[in-house]
């Protein structure tokens, strides 16, 4: 939600909608689950100057059921985090 709350500075959701081809329903739905696909993920990294593959991949990670495996992923992105 970091890279979200980031692109929200950039420019306001409707925006980010009309991009990314999706209805404001789809954005609100993905606050609301605490993570963003990948595709919205990629694309918002693109657009505020951030590493499109971290936040891919840390997108992919958190939707992953929670488990040790999960855990593990998350743990290694994070020491690879990227500034935005």
């Amino acid at each position: 939600m970091e890279l979200l709350s980031k692109a929200l500075d950039v420019k306001r959701a409707a925006s980010w909608c009309r991009d990314l081809n999706v209805t404001e329903a789809a954005l609100s739905n993905a606050k609301k689950k605490g993570h963003l696909s990948p595709k919205f993920a990629a694309h918002m990294a693109i657009e505020t100057g951030a590493d499109p593959i971290y936040w891919s991949a840390l997108a992919v990670a958190e939707a992953e059921p929670e488990g040790p495996l999960k855990r593990q992923l998350l743990d290694r992105l994070n020491r690879q985090k990227t500034k935005l």
